[in-house]
C-alpha cells in the first residue's frame, strides 16, 4: 500500500501541469494504490515512491515543489515534456541517483543547487530551449557522476568549464552539444593531470575554438569515442593518436580540415 503523504504529493504535483492526452488518467484520488499509477515505481518492501518515469507524457507546466515529499525518490525522468524552468528546489531531492530533464522548454540559468545531488550517476539536461551557466563548480560535488549531458547552453561566463570537467574522478561520458564556449587559456591547464575516467566526449555543433581540440586530446588520453562534428573547424589540426590507444570512433564531419 502506498504511503498516504506520498500519494497526496503526487496528486499535488499533477495539479501543477496539464496533460492534454490524459496519459496520467490513473492518477486520481479514487485510486488509493498510487504504486500502480502509470510512471510510478515503489519499493517492494517499504512502499515508498522511489521512481517517477514520466518521459514523453506530453506534460505542460511547472515542476511542483510537492516532489519534496517524495523523500526516497532516486530515479526521476521528466524528459520530452514541456516544463518551463528547472526549479532550485530540485537540488533538495537528495536521494536522486538518476535525473533526466532532457527535451523540455527550459530557459534561464542552470541552478547551482544541482550540486547538492551528490548521489547522481546520470544527469541529462540536453535539448532545452535555451540555458545558461555562469559557473560549473557545482559539478565538483558529484563524485559519483558517470554520465553528463548538457545541450543548447551558453557557457561563455563559465570560462573554467574544462578545468572543472577534466579532473573529475568518475565522469566517463560527457555531451556538451550545441553549446557556446569561449577559448580556453592553455596556461590555466598546466597544473592538471590527465583524466583517469573520461572516455566518451561529444561537442557537436558547439562554438569550440580549434585551439581547444589538441588541448583536450593531450589532457584526456583514455578516449574511446570522440564527436567534434559540425564545429566548422578550418585548416589543420595536429593530432597524436599515440596517446589514445583505446580510441575506437572519431567524428569530424562538418569541418573544413
Amino acid at each position: 500500500m502506498c504511503i498516504i503523504a506520498e500519494r497526496r504529493a503526487l496528486l499535488d504535483f499533477k495539479e501543477g501541469f496539464t496533460n492534454d492526452f490524459n496519459r496520467l488518467a490513473s492518477w486520481i484520488s479514487e485510486e488509493e494504490e498510487c504504486c500502480n499509477w502509470i510512471g510510478v515505481g515503489c519499493d517492494n518492501t517499504t512502499s515508498h515512491v522511489v521512481m517517477l518515469d514520466l518521459g514523453g507524457m506530453v506534460i505542460t507546466g511547472e515542476i511542483s515543489s510537492s516532489l519534496l515529499e517524495l523523500k526516497h525518490l532516486s530515479h526521476l525522468n521528466l524528459s520530452s515534456n514541456n516544463f518551463h524552468k528547472i526549479p532550485n528546489f530540485i537540488g533538495s531531492l537528495s536521494e536522486l541517483t538518476y535525473l533526466d530533464l532532457s527535451d523540455n522548454s527550459f530557459t534561464g540559468i542552470i541552478p547551482h543547487q544541482l550540486g547538492n545531488l551528490s548521489r547522481l550517476f546520470y544527469l541529462d539536461l540536453s535539448h532545452p530551449q535555451s540555458l545558461k551557466s555562469d559557473k560549473l563548480e557545482w559539478l565538483s560535488h558529484h563524485s559519483s557522476l558517470k554520465s553528463l549531458k548538457i545541450g543548447f547552453t551558453n557557457f561563455t561566463k563559465a570560462t573554467n568549464w574544462l578545468q572543472v570537467i577534466q579532473p573529475h574522478p568518475s565522469l566517463s561520458e560527457l555531451h556538451f552539444d550545441y553549446c557556446d564556449f569561449l577559448e580556453v587559456d592553455p596556461s590555466s591547464l598546466s597544473r592538471f593531470n590527465s583524466s583517469n575516467s573520461l572516455s566518451i566526449l561529444h561537442l557537436t555543433s558547439s562554438t569550440l575554438q580549434p585551439s581547444t581540440f589538441p588541448l583536450l586530446l593531450n589532457l584526456i588520453q583514455k578516449f574511446v569515442e570522440l564527436d567534434f562534428s559540425d564545429n566548422y573547424f578550418s585548416g589543420s589540426i595536429s593530432l597524436s593518436f599515440d596517446n589514445m590507444p583505446a580510441l575506437q570512433r572519431i567524428n569530424l564531419r562538418g569541418n573544413n580540415l
